[in-house]
Parts: structure tokens; C-alpha cells; sequence
């Protein structure tokens, strides 16, 4: 016989109050690695495994009740094992309550969820996207951009090159002024370059000298169709940095795989010469970026100074030039200016008056 419905609500109400420690650590809106510490200390598998089961009862009426997915879910994160007892996929779970947090008004909270996640999961590819767009639409590029660089700096520490091009890259796709990164990167694409050349150079050179001997007859064949190779290989788009990337991953496998053959010295100088664009374009993009950077200086220097000149005709009581230096600077000043909200209520308050008079 299942409880009436008043009786199951206070349950579950007991059930979220001991998880959130009755409110002493902020609730919901406490920190949830100091809430998953605590919970996974005092509250034994058994008990964690109880709660589990009410939860679940509650949320199969209601899947998206905030708090008691949100409770669930930290349940979860101290004590996966009992997530995996009831076949709850808190990879799932967690990912829902963040989306929903989001929605909810609360992206700190919803970037927590996702922390966490991937602490747990760091290979899981599709959370650190969750993540990565909770941070940008918070305006967290910056610490966006740290933890990538913290991510990347791990795989070079241990040696793994070819784990850490991608976080860089996620860095320069953020930030393309970074001129250490385009370096970073530039070095790591050399390195994996050199160790799949030194991994299978000699191999393959004793390989295709061995099959040279044996099909000498048939070295005509052998050109037209490594050459046929060649002619089929994707074309890179000279803009785009990937493109060139797959380009020349495709003709580095087709040189080491066909070390003696007519075309390789034309291999070879379509690889250095799609280097050296790469180079050119990290460059240019991180010219552009300062160019930006310096124009963007400039308007807010402009914007600033209309500004002073206009606070200054204020104390002078000069509201029509107070006005027209107003006006201006909002002119020249970039949409996110911080004043701008503040100038657009004293300008249109200046016109009233100047209607008025």
C-alpha cells in the first residue's frame, strides 16, 4: 500500500533536509563539493541507498522537481556506487539538472553540476562542452580559458602531445591573441609531426626498399597508383586551419607509407608549404585580435574622455553641452561600455528638461 500523498512529500521533504544538512550549509545554494563531502561521510551506504529510493518515488511523478533532482543527483556524486545499484546514469541525470538549473536562473550552480561531472568523467568529451557553453554565457571566458590551459599543460606533462593540441586549440579559438599558444601549438604539431616520421621511418623505408626489390617489374604500376592516391586526397581549404591540419596529417601517411616514389619531394614541399600558411594564418589571427583589442582601447578612451568633458559641463550647469558630450561618448563607445545604461538615463533626462524649458 503506498503512503498518501501529504505523508511521501514530508518524507521526501526529511529525506532533502538531511542532504542539505537542514538547511546549515546554505541548501541548494551551498557548495557542493563541501555537500558531497559531508554527505558521503555521514550518511552510510544503506541510508544513501534509502533516500535513493525516495527520491526516485518523487521524481517519477514529477521528473523535472527541481530540488529533488538536485538532491538525487548530489546522492549521487557521494555515492556513485549506490547510483549504480538502482541503474541511475548520473552522467545523464547530472547533465538534465544543469541544463535545467540554467533555466532556472542559476548558471553557478549549473557549472558546479558540470565541474563535478567532469571530475568524475574527464574523458567524457560532451560534458566539458556543457560546461564550456555554461561558462561562455556567463561570461567566464577567462576561467574557461584556464582550465583548458590546465588540461593541456597535464597531457604535455605526461608526455601525451597528441591530447593536448585540442585543448589549445579550444584556448586560441577563445582567445587568438594568445601568441604563447600559437608557439604551444606550433610546437606540439612539430613534435607529433617528428615521432610519427621517427616511428615509422624505418620501417617503412625497409618495407617499400624490400617491395621495390620484388616488384621491380611492376614499379611503372606502382608510381601511377600511389599517384592516384595522391590526386584523391582531400584538398585543403587555405583558411582553415583544421583543413590544413587533415591535409597534412593525409600527406605525412602517404609519405611514410610510400617513402621511394617519384612525387615525394612534392609531397614534402606541399607539407612544408601548408606549414608555413599555418603560420602566416595563426599569425594574422592574432593580429587581427590586436588590432581589435587596440580599437576597442581607443573607443573607450574617446568615450571617456566625451564623458568627463560632459560631468564637467554638468557642474557648470551647461545642460545643452552636458548633453551633446553625452551623446557623443555613447557614440563612441562599444555596446558593453559600463556607463552606457547610466548616460542613455541623464541624456534622455537632459532632453525632457531641454523640452520643457
Amino acid at each position: 500500500m503506498s503512503l498518501p500523498t501529504k505523508s511521501r512529500n514530508l518524507i521526501i521533504e526529511d529525506v532533502i533536509s538531511a542532504i542539505y544538512a537542514g538547511g546549515v550549509e546554505g541548501g541548494p545554494n551551498g557548495n557542493l563539493k563541501s555537500q558531497v563531502k559531508r554527505v558521503g561521510v555521514e550518511l552510510g551506504r544503506r541510508k544513501a541507498s534509502q533516500f535513493t529510493k525516495r527520491l526516485l518515488d518523487g521524481l517519477s511523478e514529477n521528473p523535472d522537481e527541481l530540488v529533488q533532482l538536485e538532491a538525487l543527483v548530489v546522492l549521487g556524486f557521494a555515492h556513485p556506487e549506490v547510483m549504480r545499484k538502482h541503474h541511475i546514469a548520473l552522467n545523464t541525470e547530472g547533465r538534465r539538472l544543469g541544463v535545467l538549473l540554467e533555466r532556472a536562473g542559476r548558471p553557478e550552480r549549473a557549472q558546479e553540476i558540470f565541474e563535478m561531472l567532469c571530475s568524475l568523467a574527464p574523458t567524457e568529451r560532451t560534458l566539458e562542452l556543457e560546461l564550456a557553453g555554461v561558462m561562455r554565457r556567463t561570461g567566464k571566458s577567462s576561467e574557461l580559458i584556464e582550465r583548458y590551459m590546465e588540461r593541456a599543460q597535464q597531457h604535455l606533462r605526461k608526455g601525451e602531445h597528441e591530447l593536448a593540441l585540442p585543448w589549445l586549440q579550444e584556448v586560441f579559438a577563445l582567445d587568438r591573441s594568445r601568441s604563447d599558444v600559437t608557439a604551444m601549438i606550433r610546437e606540439v604539431r612539430h613534435h607529433l609531426s617528428n615521432r610519427i616520421h621517427a616511428a615509422r621511418s624505418n620501417k617503412r623505408f625497409a618495407l617499400a626498399f624490400v617491395c621495390f626489390a620484388a616488384v621491380f617489374g611492376a614499379l611503372g604500376y606502382r608510381e601511377w597508383n600511389i599517384q592516384a592516391q595522391y590526386k584523391h586526397l582531400a584538398a585543403a581549404n587555405r583558411t582553415d586551419l583544421t583543413s590544413m591540419d587533415a591535409r597534412i596529417v593525409a600527406l605525412q601517411d602517404l609519405r611514410a607509407e610510400h617513402r621511394i616514389w617519384l612525387g615525394s619531394n612534392r609531397v614534402a614541399s606541399e607539407i612544408q608549404e601548408l606549414q608555413e600558411q599555418q603560420a602566416a594564418l595563426l599569425q594574422s589571427f592574432a593580429e587581427q585580435a590586436q588590432a581589435q583589442q587596440e580599437k576597442l582601447k581607443e573607443q573607450l578612451e574617446m568615450a571617456e574622455e566625451w564623458r568627463r568633458q560632459g560631468l564637467e559641463a554638468v557642474d557648470r550647469s551647461e545642460w545643452a553641452i552636458a548633453r551633446e558630450r553625452f551623446e557623443k561618448a555613447l557614440e563612441s563607445a562599444p555596446a558593453n561600455w559600463q556607463h552606457r545604461a547610466t548616460l542613455e538615463v541623464d541624456v534622455a533626462a537632459l532632453r525632457t528638461a531641454e523640452a520643457g524649458q
